[in-house]
């Protein structure tokens, strides 16, 4: 499940960070050539293709007109030349009994243009200076009497030339020779090109005109599409509320309508999806258990704040970072590498130095892509330090007991067999033996007693009675009921507390812990000593010292002093009354009362132990 969870909290980062890297690019790209690339593809091409079709019709109105007057100027061209060929005939036929041929340099005369060329022929076809053909066709009909043209080329220049033919009748209207009249066929073109300006220009208004339109046309059709485009930029970056208007076009209004949509659902489905992102992220965020997760190539891409501490590493600094080079030890380095690398769950306890100084329970698991294939691996820590400590001194706890309660029920059962094999007869033995079995039954109550207390005192259920409480008196008190045990052992005790010493406290319990020092100094003192309570105000505190010049305690001993069942030095304990849970009882006494409590010693030079009150502290128990 937090594999998944990883999954999909990377796969999003994925998108955004597929987006922060990816967006920012195609972003600053799009912003950039959004409108170009519109144009390019779009309203130009638009405004090109209408031009190219522009251009195309009218070249096609232009080939079509140009054909069309170049046939009608032809037309006109040989109409010209054929009634300019008849009229000359008419003309020759009050010359119709003399020899044509010497007509020749009159009817030259009569040219045009000069490179216009009329020939006579008379009845035989001979001509002056040129020969006639008469082949020609429109020489074979101006001979049997029909005026004729035709348009070819001239077999001795090959230029094109226009061509007439018309017969000269004499009185009886018979053919007596003909009239040939040619002109070149380039008068036409002459005449044609003149127009190309006039053409040119009206193709250039046309294309201006068409530009103007196309451009319209384009413009009209591009701007819903180009605000289409700013939308989808405006969406890539992550601005869903803005909607694009919908066009009056039939297909444009369509397509922005389904886009609306479409931006409308990708809100919904982002909005879930970031909901669901930030619900993992505060799941993974609240876990009190580390999470450290790594892609494909090592890198850290998730680390919660209880890794960090565990870990000791800021999540800004170390991710992106090879897990190798940050993450401490080389154990989770190669579960999250074998991980990935073969799939694998895999679990450990790693002891204190492979990490931190913790005892840590580690549980890595491969995450998985889309496709089944493994794109990282995700590790959760737990710090099991204390449960660990729990269970050892749970352990220690249960042996310390079985050890405490061995050795009173032991004595107990051996003197009550030496009884009853016949000791019961002496009664001085038998009073004697009785009297060391009372004394076990003491301390076995008292040790069930105390383990009562202290029970009931780690799980909070003993009620204090606070009520002002005078530390002076009560000093005064525990001192003067435990100087007879002070001076059967050759000690000194004594108090020095000043008076006015008032602090909110359950006097019951207070006097258990001075006694409990007190007693404890009084045993571990050597005859001759001296054990001294003192107290003073300090700062808002009542500070309490019991004091004695005794033996000391060692260094590597003082840590453990408070714990249950712990003796320094068992040789050194006089009286078979103590069970190792005093200091224990004590230290849970004066935190539930909301002070703490301490221990200085030194070798050879005797112990102190302090503990401070609070002076104007509630009448109500701290919780």
């Amino acid at each position: 499940m937090l594999a998944q969870g990883i999954r999909l909290a990377r796969r999003m980062e994925n998108e955004e960070t597929a987006e922060g890297h990816e967006r920012a690019h195609e972003v600053g790209e799009s912003n950039g050539n959004a409108k170009l690339n519109m144009r390019r593809s779009l309203r130009w091409k638009l405004t090109s293709s209408y031009l190219f079709l522009v251009i195309v019709v009218l070249l096609v109105v232009t080939a079509y007109v140009a054909r069309a007057l170049e046939r009608s100027y032809m037309n006109t061209y040989a109409y010209v030349v054929a009634t300019q060929a008849k009229v000359i005939s008419l003309m020759l036929r009050e010359y119709a009994g003399r020899d044509l041929i010497s007509l020749q340099p009159m009817v030259q005369e009569l040219r045009w243009r000069k490179e216009a060329t009329i020939t006579l022929a008379d009845a035989t076809g001979r001509a002056a200076n040129l020969a006639i053909d008469p082949s020609y066709p429109e020489v074979q009909k101006a001979f049997a009497g029909m005026e004729s043209q035709a348009v070819r080329a001239d077999p001795r220049t090959g230029e094109r030339r226009v061509y007439a033919a018309a017969p000269i009748l004499g009185p009886k209207k018979e053919v007596v020779g003909i009239v040939h009249v040619s002109a070149p066929e380039a008068w036409v073109w002459r005449q044609l090109r003149r127009m190309v300006p006039q053409f040119g220009m009206a193709m250039l208004l046309g294309l201006g005109a068409a530009w103007l339109i196309g451009t319209r046309l384009s413009r009209r059709i591009t701007r819903p599409l180009e605000e289409l485009s700013r939308m989808a930029n405006r969406i890539s970056s992550g601005d869903f509320a803005g909607r694009a208007p919908v066009d009056e076009t039939e297909e444009l209004g369509r397509l922005s309508q389904s886009f609306n949509a479409m931006a409308g659902r990708l809100e919904r489905v982002i909005a879930e999806i970031s909901a669901e992102r930030n619900k993992i992220e505060a799941i993974i965020a609240g876990m009190t258990d580390a999470v450290v997760a790594t892609n494909r190539d090592g890198q850290i891409i998730l680390l919660n704040r209880a890794a960090e501490d565990l870990l000791q590493l800021e999540r800004r600094q170390a991710q992106g970072q090879r897990a190798r080079d940050v993450v401490p030890g080389e154990r989770l380095v190669a579960m999250l590498e074998d991980a990935t690398d073969r799939g694998r769950l895999t679990a450990e306890e790693l002891p204190p130095g492979s990490m931190s100084d913790r005892v840590v329970e580690a549980h890595c698991a491969p995450i998985t892509g889309d496709g089944g294939s493994v794109i990282g691996a995700v590790a959760v820590l737990r710090d099991v330090t204390e449960l660990r400590s729990t269970e050892r001194m749970r352990r220690e706890l249960t042996a310390n007991v079985s050890h405490e309660l061995r050795t009173p029920l032991t004595s107990i059962v051996g003197f009550v067999e030496t009884l009853l094999d016949g000791a019961m007869t002496d009664e001085e033995t038998a009073r004697q033996f009785l009297t060391i079995i009372d004394d076990e039954a003491k301390r076995l109550v008292k040790l069930v007693d105390d383990l009562m207390d202290l029970s009931r005192l780690e799980s909070k259920r003993v009620a204090l009675e606070l009520k002002p409480v005078d530390v002076g008196h009560l000093a005064y008190h525990v001192v003067d009921k435990m100087r007879p045990l002070a001076e059967n052992s050759q000690l000194m005790l004594s108090q020095s507390v000043p008076s006015g010493l008032i602090a909110p406290a359950d006097s019951d319990r207070l006097e258990q812990v001075l006694t409990n020092l007190v007693d404890n100094a009084l045993k571990y003192t050597p005859p001759g000593g001296r054990v001294e309570v003192r107290a003073s105000d300090d700062n808002g505190e009542i500070l309490v010292e019991v004091v004695d010049n005794g033996r000391g305690i060692p260094p590597e001993d003082l840590p453990h002093v408070f714990e249950r069942f712990y003796r320094a030095d068992r040789s050194r304990t006089r009286g078979s009354g103590g069970t190792g849970l005093g200091l224990a009882i004590a230290k849970h006494i004066i935190e539930a009362h909301g002070g703490r409590i301490s221990v200085h010693s030194r070798l050879g030079e005797g112990t102190t132990f302090v503990f401070t009150l609070p002076r104007n502290g509630s009448l109500e128990p701290p919780n």
